[in-house]
C-alpha cells in the first residue's frame, strides 16, 4: 500500500482524466492522495475531489509562486481548515527561483505569508506542507 502525500489532480489537465487517474493509482496500489491547494480560489476545486472520493484528501494553502488572488489570512485558512477532509496547511514556504530582477528584501510578502501558515498549521494542529526552492541569496545559472 502506497500514499501519495503530494498530487496536483485537481489541475485542468490531471482533472481531465480523474477516472483514468484513479484507476492507476488502484492498479499501483496507491490507496490514497493528498491533494494540495496552491491558491484559495482553487481550493473549493480541490476539496470537491476529497469529498467526492473517500480515498483522496484536500489540504488548504497558497503556494509561494502565486503573487495574485486571495492573499491568506490566519482567519480564513482557520475556516477553510475546519472541514474534516482538509488535513494539512499549504502549500507554502521559501521559494526565490523567480526573483524577476528583484532582491532578496522585496520578498517580505512571501516570508510574512509563510509565517501565517505557520500559525494555522499550529493552531489546527494539522501538518505544514512546505515548498522550497532556491531558499539562498545566490542563484544557479
Amino acid at each position: 500500500m502506497f500514499v501519495d502525500s503530494h498530487c496536483h489532480i485537481d489541475f485542468p489537465d490531471l482533472a481531465a482524466r480523474l477516472p483514468e487517474l484513479l484507476d492507476n493509482m488502484r492498479a499501483n496500489q496507491v490507496s490514497h492522495a493528498l491533494c494540495i491547494s496552491v491558491t484559495l480560489e482553487d481550493f473549493p476545486r480541490v476539496l470537491a475531489l476529497a469529498e467526492q472520493h473517500p480515498n483522496l484528501y484536500a489540504s488548504v494553502g497558497v503556494h509561494p509562486d502565486y503573487e495574485e488572488g486571495e492573499e491568506p489570512s490566519l482567519e480564513r485558512l482557520l475556516e477553510l481548515s475546519a472541514h474534516p477532509r482538509v488535513v494539512g496547511t499549504g502549500e507554502t514556504g521559501l521559494d526565490y527561483y523567480r526573483l524577476n530582477g528583484r532582491s532578496i528584501a522585496d520578498m517580505e510578502w512571501q516570508r510574512e505569508r509563510f509565517r501565517t501558515h505557520i500559525r494555522a498549521a499550529r493552531q489546527t494542529g494539522k501538518p505544514l506542507i512546505i515548498h522550497t526552492r532556491s531558499p539562498r541569496t545566490t542563484r544557479c545559472a
